[in-house]
């Protein structure tokens, strides 16, 4: 009997010590999320998928919202990177505050973007397109960045069921 006593009492002896070295405030605080609206860029159906004739490609693709009842953005602007640089990212059209807004483009006005003539182009070069979302409540959401870890979306909206954060233009 006298063993299972002590046995006993350095049991709890041995929780209240663990018990007590825990502490409330250990876990850092985490951020207030903040809610944004997710945008659906598509390319329009029937519609060049690539570059394959830079006089001639027309790329046709809409710009909306993946929830078609969440809050509204103040505005999106429709944004291009050139073969994945996203430290220079130029605006393609400014300003798109109806949803969805049909958006046409040809390979001269990408590469006009970014100083360059259709002919400097390359097979494997590409533009990538998307938009900036601006919150009415003030939060930017940009959907190109230099962080290489993640989404500004995290890996959850872009696997959602007929998603599209943004899309690619390949010169072929």
């Amino acid at each position: 009997m006298n063993r299972l006593t002590g046995f006993i009492i350095m049991i709890l002896v041995g929780g209240l010590m663990m018990m007590g070295a825990c502490k409330k405030d250990q876990n850092p605080k985490l951020p207030d999320l903040k809610r944004a609206s997710v945008p659906l860029v598509k390319r329009d159906a029937g519609s060049d998928d690539s570059i394959r004739n830079v006089n001639t490609f027309q790329g046709k693709f809409s710009v909306g919202l993946y929830f078609q009842n969440d809050e509204l953005p103040k505005k999106m602007d429709v944004v291009v990177a050139f073969n994945g640089d996203y430290t220079i990212v130029k605006i393609l059209k400014a300003d798109v505050t109806t949803y969805p807004t049909s958006i046409t483009v040809t390979a001269q006005q990408l590469a006009a973007l970014f100083g360059k003539d259709v002919s400097s182009l390359v097979s494997k070069n590409y533009f990538e397109i998307g938009v900036d979302v601006y919150m009415n409540s003030g939060l930017v959401v940009p959907i190109f960045s230099n962080r290489t870890v993640a989404s500004p979306y995290g890996p959850d909206a872009a696997s959602y069921t007929g998603a599209s954060l943004k899309i690619k233009y390949v010169v072929k």
